[in-house]
């Protein structure tokens, strides 16, 4: 929020509705142009310099605007600004005034609003200019009510708008159907027209129009770089710095902000040039000792966004209990519940379940929202299976395994925030406080799609990036990264020349996570230990506060990576393409204190999973408690072993775990009944829950259900590489 803007709530010139005037109703975002003093400006009545609305010259008085939050309605605004913009000694507006006054904010942008398409505009986002201007460099708001009124006799009927029509919430876009939409629109335009309906989405409404804007951006640069370069030198010329500088201040018009300097940053032509010279003082970027502007991602911008208002509760009624706040169930449409708690993400209302609390093992509490999410991995991976491609025999089995557990997990836009984690979220809750886990996933996300990354998490001020372990087998204390180290830690993500690999061959093992502060340069957020009890860096990043041993975390960053998987292709690609992976991380995962060995032979973790049962039992306890299978494992093998020795022959050599004097795998009786121990033996958080659905599973495996389920047979699970 800016300062004068802040000045103005905090002195209490927005004030509280008397009753009859729902806050839903003036839920906006309130803009003053950049450069205004600072402090609570004097409101004075004098002669307005515009008697038109929408966009300013800069040759004009500038004015301010408002960004539409959820169910704000014309008349409610107007209540609004009668009472927020009230000149000394001025009379209190009658409901006839506000009436009067929300007619003439359509007459006044008229025009405007026609051009973003009339009364269908009026949704949550639109940017609505208002008959205040700033004077006095921005020490007095200047207005004219009584004159104001006036324009309402000049908007004609039929117009079709209502005075309590409510900013509609802005539906989440289908990101696929987003792709087919835009390359639609972009068949056949040249890159002027282009340009300008460019232009006027992000004059108009920035938060409806930011998806659209990223993938035109997008889809032109794929086919010729210099376009894109083109077509964000002359978006940016076509605005003015108070335009630039309104968007940077909120969060959808800073995101595209950004991907605007991504294209014309690096590029050395002299629009691209001017381009730079405009975007760096909007958004707030630093310059070297040479003169060049630091790129965002280097030093953070000093222009920190706001996020339009969430919807506001609803004024409690005298003798009317409040609604219930749990999630409205069942809920099958695909949209977002509607109970439960929200966030505001780039103008979208977002869900982020319900609050739920976990207590440690250090007896510390952590509290906040937890939701399973909506969206079906299962439906993604067959929509998706060609771009996903993971064609080769051992990924198709690794697959089928992700692909049926993931109920057991979660949906592809699950998120958590309600224990040490302090973010967990996606098909297999990969962690933010662990680094082989979210950190990961967001290096390959970042590597795939480095716009969606900027726009769902880099904005925000977070960098993450392969890493390697110290010499303790802690994560490095470097605060620039070792190439050849980070090389060593993650052999596949490189190339043996040390370039990166692409998609899904980029697979880093491990990564630690940056912050980059407003006007700061990159600094790391050093993994946390296995049970804290304070709130460090990365902590602290994420949301979380603590009071004692309470800790809280808030919602903001569960709505981030909800969006992010709602809205991004990219991103469920490399929710997948991780998931597989963990089989690599599983044949690989330390012995620790376990030791693997069956009457004296030594043997590899990946020899006791040979059927698609045993490897979904282990792959769902990897998922929640990594460093415990291997244990689990060991206990399994002696449960099974003290069960043989209880047995009569010839049972008990049927049951032999090897044939003597041959150094062969496992033999498929022994290890259906080891499969069977270690379902009881592992240790997990949920384990009957989770138990049960994978039984379930198991029962599924037969005729009647098509083979559809788990194949608990020795030898059916054939996602391991090698011998």
């Amino acid at each position: 929020m800016t300062a004068v803007a802040e000045a103005v709530a905090t002195a209490g010139l927005v004030t509280d509705h008397p009753g009859a005037t729902p806050p839903m109703t003036y839920n906006v975002l309130l803009r003053v142009p950049a450069g205004s003093a600072a402090g609570t400006p004097t409101t004075v009545a004098g002669t307005l310099l515009n008697t038109v609305g929408g966009r300013r010259t800069p040759a004009q008085r500038p004015t301010l605007s408002l960004f539409l939050g959820p169910g704000a309605t014309l008349r409610g605004i107007a209540y609004w600004l009668r009472r927020t913009v009230k000149p000394a000694g001025a009379p209190d507006a009658t409901p006839y005034d506000e009436m009067r006054l929300a007619r003439a904010l359509w007459a006044w942008n008229r025009d405007y609003l026609a051009a973003l398409g009339g009364p269908a505009a009026w949704r949550t986002g639109l940017w609505l200019p208002v008959p205040v201007e700033i004077a006095a460099d921005g020490a007095q708001w200047v207005t004219d009510w009584d004159t104001v009124a006036g324009w309402a006799d000049g908007l004609p009927t039929g117009v079709g708008i209502s005075l309590d029509q409510p900013a509609q919430h802005l539906p989440l876009p289908d990101p696929a159907a987003l792709t087919r939409e835009v390359a639609a629109g972009l068949a056949g335009r040249d890159l002027d027209e282009v340009a300008d309906a460019v232009e006027r989405d992000l004059v108009g409404n920035p938060f409806e129009a930011v998806f659209r804007v990223v993938e035109i951006l997008r889809q032109i640069r794929a086919a010729d770089p210099d376009d894109a370069v083109e077509l964000a030198a002359t978006l940016v010329g076509r605005l003015t710095a108070g335009e630039l500088a309104t968007l940077a201040g909120v969060t959808a018009g800073h995101a595209l902000l950004r991907r605007l300097w991504a294209l014309v940053g690096p590029a050395d032509d002299g629009d691209a040039e001017d381009a730079r010279d405009a975007l760096g003082p909007a958004l707030g970027l630093t310059r070297t000792g040479s003169g060049a502007w630091q790129p965002p991602d280097v030093i953070g911008p000093t222009v920190v966004p706001d996020e339009l208002p969430p919807v506001p509760p609803a004024p409690p009624v005298k003798g009317k209990k409040p609604a219930p706040q749990g999630l409205r169930s069942p809920w099958k449409d695909p949209t977002e519940n509607p109970g439960g708690r929200h966030t505001m993400v780039l103008g979208r209302d977002l869900c982020v379940g319900v609050t739920d609390s976990h207590v440690q093992e250090n007896k510390t509490v952590w509290t906040g929202p937890a939701y399973a999410g909506r969206l079906d991995p299962a439906a993604f991976i067959r929509a998706q299976a060609a771009t996903i491609g993971l064609d080769a025999p051992h990924e198709r089995a690794r697959l089928r395994i992700v692909e049926l557990i993931a109920p057991n997990e979660g949906r592809l836009d699950g998120s958590r925030g309600a224990d040490k984690a302090t973010l967990s979220t996606g098909i297999q809750q990969w962690s933010a406080h662990a680094n082989p886990e979210l950190p990961v996933l967001l290096a390959r996300f970042k590597r795939a799609a480095p716009d969606h990354y900027d726009l769902f998490f880099g904005m925000y001020g977070l960098d993450v990036e392969p890493w390697w372990r110290g010499a303790d087998g802690k994560e490095a204390r470097a605060e620039v990264a070792d190439p050849a180290q980070v090389r060593a830690a993650n052999p596949e993500a490189f190339a043996a020349d040390g370039t990166p690999h692409q998609g899904k061959d980029y697979a880093p093992r491990y990564a630690t996570v940056f912050e980059i502060p407003p006007g700061g340069g990159r600094r790391r957020l050093p993994e946390p230990p296995e049970e804290p009890d304070a709130v460090l860096p990365r902590h602290d990043f994420f949301g979380a506060t603590a009071q004692g041993r309470v800790f809280t975390i808030a919602p903001e960053w569960c709505g981030r990576v909800r969006l992010a998987a709602l809205c991004s292709v990219p991103y469920d690609l490399v929710q997948v393409w991780t998931a597989v992976w963990r089989f690599e991380r599983l044949a690989r995962q330390p012995l620790g204190k376990a030791k693997l060995l069956v009457r004296g032979r030594q043997y590899r973790l990946r020899d006791f999973v040979t059927s698609e049962l045993a490897a979904a039992l282990v792959i769902d306890q990897h998922i929640n408690a990594p460093s415990a299978v291997t244990t689990a494992i060991d206990r399994a093998i002696a449960r099974t072993e003290q069960a043989i020795a209880r047995m009569a022959e010839p049972v008990r050599t049927e049951l032999r775990p090897f044939d003597e004097g041959a150094s062969g795998p496992l033999r498929a009786p022994w290890l259906r009944l080891f499969q069977i121990n270690y379902l009881n033996e592992r240790n997990l958080n949920g384990k009957d829950e989770r138990d049960l659905r994978i039984l379930r599973l198991h029962d599924q495996f037969d005729k009647t259900n098509n083979w559809v389920g788990l194949d608990p047979e020795p030898g059916s699970f054939a996602g391991w590489v090698g011998p």
